[in-house]
């Protein structure tokens, strides 16, 4: 009987320590879903922030992209220019070398 008398007291205190038990678990339940939660929130908002990030770059890069492409016709406009001159200049020489040509021969020719 003594198996009896030990078996009772602890009864009552076995739903005691479950209702503590139950309300630990329901408290640390609550707990984890607030936690997971903020954790959503959280990344939803770095979603938002890195889509928003990716859009302000993907705009950036469309600017460069057009800004390269001017800089690009101009340097080809510059190039077409620097050509036309140099062909000019080639010309031009060649004019300077054939009348410092004529007056040298002048020149001599009438020294003679």
């Amino acid at each position: 009987m003594s198996d009896e008398t030990n078996s009772e007291p602890a009864l009552p205190s076995a739903p005691a320590k479950g209702a503590e038990s139950e309300d630990q678990l329901g408290l640390s339940g609550e707990n984890i879903l607030t936690l997971l939660q903020r954790a959503a929130g959280l990344a939803d908002g770095n979603s938002r922030y890195a889509v928003e990030i990716a859009q302000n770059l993907s705009h950036q890069l469309g600017a460069a992209k057009g800004r390269l492409a001017e800089l690009e016709s101009r340097v080809a406009e510059l190039e077409a220019a620097v050509e036309f001159y140099r062909h000019k200049s080639e010309r031009a020489e060649e004019w300077l070398s054939k009348i410092s040509s004529e007056i040298q021969e002048r020149v001599i020719g009438k020294a003679h």
